[in-house]
């Protein structure tokens, strides 16, 4: 989704504008999306919510499980469910990173600019147009990384004890299986369950009980995706 991105330039990029575009082609491929605390009661009502096993330790909305699969992209590049995470609304812009820890510099996918297009200018007179669509785009980006490791703070509790078990997801048609998806983690109930009261109303407290509990019953989406192709899927 982030291929070919360069870094926002006030003089190369002085007459280029934003190429206007509602097409989720882009996303077709994106089969997961790590999600910050606040995305995940919504999305717990459209996809699989999992943990991943490395990596940054989020929320992941699982969204396929096959390449080229992404279940919510219809034929014709239209996002097809409820709700759109935010790492999907944030395309084609992007932060990376500064040498400088805790810097980050504004980049966007190369071929979504253009100075032949019609759409939003990214730059006027040398300067980032106040309410233009790079300044919108960067504090969507800054709060969505503030989110998203405020997300990986409130879940540390969670991944220190040991309640979470592998998962691995196979989607079969008959004889032939059609996809697999690996490297998931999800809550065991029994070892939620034999924790301590102590410990598990100060999750409530924090609000990670309420992230758990709409991890467990996004679960059921599963089935629902599977379905999308008339398959059977084995949890193994």
């Amino acid at each position: 989704m982030f291929e070919n991105v360069v870094a926002l330039d006030s003089k190369k990029h002085a007459t280029h504008k934003l190429l206007l575009s509602e097409d989720f082609s882009f996303a077709r491929n994106v089969l997961s999306a790590p999600l910050s605390v606040a995305e995940v009661i919504k999305a717990s009502r459209e996809f699989p919510i999992f943990f991943p096993t490395s990596g940054r330790f989020l929320p992941v909305a699982q969204m396929g499980y096959r390449k080229d699969g992404n279940l919510y992209v219809d034929d014709a590049g239209r996002w097809t469910a409820r709700y759109t995470p935010a790492h999907i609304r944030r395309f084609p812009f992007v932060l990376g990173k500064k040498q400088k820890a805790g810097e980050y510099v504004m980049m966007v996918r190369e071929d979504r600019i253009s100075p032949q297009s019609d759409g939003e200018p990214l730059f006027k007179n040398g300067q980032i147009p106040e309410g233009g669509i790079v300044e919108r785009a960067r504090q969507f980006l800054t709060e969505f990384q503030k989110e998203l490791q405020q997300t990986e703070a409130l879940l540390k509790p969670l991944r220190d004890a040991d309640i979470l078990v592998p998962q691995v997801y196979t989607v079969r048609r008959g004889e032939k299986t059609l996809g697999q998806v690996k490297d998931l983690q999800v809550v065991d109930k029994d070892k939620l369950a034999a924790l301590d009261d102590a410990l598990l109303a100060s999750w409530v407290r924090s609000g990670l009980m309420g992230l758990i509990m709409a991890h467990l019953h996004s679960l059921d989406n599963w089935n629902s995706q599977t379905a999308f192709n008339s398959t059977e899927s084995n949890a193994a």
